[in-house]
């Protein structure tokens, strides 16, 4: 009788750890991760204010194109973009962290009886990479009797680049957001042609317009 007890308990014993997934088993550890090699990004959806992929673009350099929606005219526009600290944000030929593409006139046009050429004349293009890695840029027209521009075209560029040495790994997510983003109306008050305005008018229609600017997905590769 205590032998055929023994042999139940130990039958029993047997089927609960079967039951258990068979004991003192452990589980296969994670592979490491692999290193990342590049950058890939995904546009944003929809046709507002946004950053898209320019065709220039490698894997080790994504540069980004700001355009807008249908619709819209302006004189220029800025914006605070913050990038994860793996990445940096990359220059120009021009020296700067921001390439102008040429819809805004962002020199005068210069009435010689009014306004002489200045040598050289400085202009609305400024941009650098505040502490956060937060890119600070704006490009603007100066010449308010100059039209104000459709916005749908590549306004400006600017750029992010892999850095191996920062230690991303592939299918990390790099965060990027914007902190701010501000356009100059295409309304700024009427201005004749020799120089006169209403001042009034220019300081109720002269303000910075807030815009919502879309980001896509940037991740490592």
């Amino acid at each position: 009788m205590r032998k055929h007890i023994t042999a139940c308990l130990s039958a029993l014993i047997l089927a609960l750890a079967v039951a258990c997934g068979g004991g003192n088993t452990t589980e296969a550890p994670a592979p490491p991760p692999v290193a990342a090699k590049g950058l890939a990004y995904t546009d944003p959806a929809g046709s507002g204010w946004r950053l898209v992929k320019d065709a220039s673009s490698t894997s080790t350099r994504l540069v980004l194109n700001l355009v807008g929606p249908v619709g819209v005219r302006s004189r220029g526009v800025g914006f605070n973009l913050q990038a994860g600290a793996k990445v940096a944000f990359g220059g120009f030929a021009n020296g700067w962290h921001v390439r102008d593409t040429g819809v805004f006139q962002l020199l005068n046009y210069h009435r010689s009886e009014l306004f002489p050429p200045e040598d050289p004349e400085p202009v609305f293009l400024a941009a650098g990479v505040r502490p956060g890695n937060v890119l600070t840029v704006g490009v603007f027209q100066k010449d308010r009797l100059i039209d104000a521009k459709v916005v749908t075209q590549p306004l400006l560029q600017v750029a992010v680049e892999f850095d191996a040495a920062k230690g991303l790994a592939a299918g990390d997510t790099v965060p990027l957001t914007v902190l701010k983003a501000r356009m100059i109306p295409e309304d700024l008050g009427a201005m004749a042609q020799d120089g006169t305005y209403n001042e009034a008018e220019i300081l109720a229609k002269g303000k910075v317009v807030d815009i919502p600017l879309a980001v896509g997905t940037l991740k490592a590769q």
